[in-house]
């Protein structure tokens, strides 16, 4: 058994112990570079400090004010994503936390840092080493949580109907401008776009401007991150579907690494962002309505007391779940 203030603490080590000094985190980071060109050495330590940070005692204490560890650790299989870095981490976290055993199944394109902080989460508390297990397969688990892609998402739903689940598939993020905005809101707003690439769930993919709005201000503010087309990925992500919009003769802006087309569709490709106008915030309304289970974050200048700000969708606290889906509630209900 382990106390609320032992997990605590042990996390808390953890965070002192992510640093650019720490050779063994920074070979991981390099093989992981190696293993997958995505997962840039630059990106991983933003993900990394941005943990670093949010692993304090005070934070830990209040993402768990209203929880209390198990005196029942059950085995919670994770299915693990790696699309950008440490996507696993949160569940993890959580699982350990609430005094679960953890059954880890890594996405083969992330699996050099986390078994790094896991060896080190075991070397502050060597009791840790019965409770942290990788596996090929997850068998024997009492539930599970796997975030994927919409077609995993029906494998999940179907192989692990047997079992408590919380499942996760492809959702992005949306932007909403009112005009108002200033150049430094507009810069955030790229960040936005373009953190990570744009791979991860929390990047926008499609902005609302209202009728009226230059759309090329917001051209202007994107370009800090034009050295993303000296990456060859993501280059030839661009080249294609600049391609496409040019045989098949589509209204499109092209900034020289990123391409900007009038479309209503959250889903925009990598390289791509859609924009539409409205007229009303109705309109706003209706359209994250219709397509709430598609849409992980809503940024900007709409009123909903869950709108992020420009520039803090990569940067989510602890208790901004993924899916908008409570993982500690699920994890206290096995």
């Amino acid at each position: 058994m382990f106390s609320k203030k032992e997990l605590i603490h042990i996390f808390s080590e953890l965070s002192s112990r992510i640093s650019p000094t720490n050779l063994e985190i920074e070979h991981a980071i390099r093989q992981s570079y190696v293993n997958n060109n995505w997962l840039t050495i630059e990106n991983y330590w933003k993900s990394l400090l941005h943990w670093k940070n949010l692993l304090s005692e005070e934070s830990l204490n209040d993402f768990l004010i209203d929880y209390t560890p198990t005196r029942n650790p059950k085995k919670i299989g994770i299915i693990m994503a790696g699309n950008i870095p440490m996507v696993g981490f949160h569940d993890l976290l959580c699982t350990l936390l609430m005094g679960h055993i953890l059954q880890i199944k890594q996405s083969s394109d992330d699996k050099h840092v986390i078994p790094v902080l896991t060896n080190l989460l075991i070397e502050i508390e060597p009791r840790l080493v019965n409770r942290i297990q990788y596996v090929d397969r997850l068998k024997n688990s009492d539930a599970v949580i796997a975030t994927g892609n919409n077609n995993s998402y029906r494998y999940f739903e179907t192989y692990f109907k047997h079992m408590p689940s919380l499942l996760r598939k492809n959702r992005k993020s949306i932007a909403v401008l009112d005009g108002s905005e200033s150049t430094d809101d507009l810069k955030l707003l790229a960040s936005d776009i373009l953190t990570y690439f744009g791979l991860g769930c929390r990047n926008v993919s499609q902005i609302y401007i209202p009728k009226g709005f230059t759309i090329e201000k917001l051209l202007d503010e994107v370009m800090d991150y034009k050295d993303l087309i000296n990456h060859n990925k993501y280059a030839n992500n661009y080249t294609y579907h600049r391609a496409l919009l040019l045989m098949n003769s589509e209204k499109h802006l092209d900034t020289g690494f990123l391409l900007f087309k009038k479309q209503l569709n959250i889903h925009a490709p990598l390289a791509c962002v859609h924009y539409d106008e409205y007229q009303s915030s109705q309109e706003i309304s209706d359209f994250i309505e219709q397509n709430k289970e598609q849409i992980q974050c809503v940024v900007g200048n709409y009123s909903s007391t869950n709108t992020v700000a420009f520039g803090q969708t990569q940067w989510p606290d602890l208790k901004q779940f993924a899916d908008n889906i409570n993982t500690l509630d699920f994890l206290s209900t096995v």
